[in-house]
């Protein structure tokens, strides 16, 4: 079969046509697509870059302003005592009893335990953030911001965790009765308390019985053990009144308070004039 020159040409420019597209599909488009994304990567390395040189270029005041926090931080955790023992908590409820006024029925005292700071559920549920490692170093090479951390004497939060100062807590709750003077009474007397406490929980209920209400305050202790310089003081109970003349808690009939004493003998004597 003989092919005419035409048809060479037309084969020829197919051929050519083919070569172009495959030229583009194969080596053009990828390597347009290639550069983008270095030129999109460059971008971010280049912000990267200039927020290593700026926090490069304000190291001291950043230092110097994590110093001031820190004290900062240290003034506060001084506020706290470095104990919260039963008889604080015992304490609280009869300063409450006298101060509201209130009729304390019971008190429950918890176990001392260390606070978290970060809720382990949230803790799951925040995403990690994650870096490209190697990048960074090679930046921070680059650009002289790669230092050996030198963490200071003072610094325990990187290595002591959600709660480098182990701070403590204890909850006591105090079940009581109270008008509703007393109850605002009994509120601003917690809240003007110097050690560091916060009520966690308060409930009320209005007994129709006594017209009184019938109430459970739950109150959060705060302490941080092993603070140099400080030691637990202990609750002065010089002013309280201890014991009672009426064990089961009966009530006085007519004018009990003012009955003479009984001396022994003085019943036989007056079965012996009564003879």
């Amino acid at each position: 079969m003989k092919v005419s020159k035409k048809d060479v040409l037309l084969l020829l420019g197919l051929l050519g046509v083919l070569a172009v597209v495959s030229a583009y599909m194969l080596v053009f488009q990828p390597t347009m697509e290639k550069t983008e994304a270095l030129k999109e990567e460059n971008l971010q390395l280049e912000a990267r870059i200039a927020d290593l040189q700026s926090k490069k270029d304000n190291k001291d005041s950043y230092e110097s302003q994590t110093a001031q926090m820190r004290r900062e931080i240290e003034e506060i955790y001084q506020l706290f005592p470095v104990d919260v023992r039963e008889e604080n908590a015992v304490y609280l409820a009869i300063n409450q009893e006298l101060l509201s006024p209130m009729e304390v029925q019971s008190v429950t005292i918890d176990a001392l335990l260390e606070v978290p700071f970060v809720d382990e559920v949230q803790q799951e549920e925040m995403p990690d953030a994650t870096y490209e490692i190697d990048e960074v170093e090679e930046i921070e090479d680059a650009t002289g911001t790669q230092e050996a951390p030198t963490p200071e004497a003072g610094d325990t939060q990187g290595a002591a965790g959600v709660n480098p100062y182990h701070l403590m807590n204890r909850k006591t709750t105090i079940n009581y009765e109270v008008s509703y003077e007393g109850l605002k009474r009994s509120v601003k007397n917690i809240c003007m308390q110097t050690d560091r406490m916060v009520i966690d929980n308060l409930s009320v209920v209005y007994d129709e019985q006594t017209g009184l209400l019938r109430g459970t305050t739950t109150v959060n202790m705060f302490c941080v053990p092993d603070q140099e310089g400080k030691e637990y003081v202990e609750p002065d109970f010089a002013g309280v009144l201890l014991g009672t003349d009426n064990i089961f808690g009966t009530r006085v009939i007519r004018s009990e308070g003012s009955l003479p004493d009984l001396e022994d003998g003085a019943e036989g004597g007056a079965d012996e004039g009564q003879e």
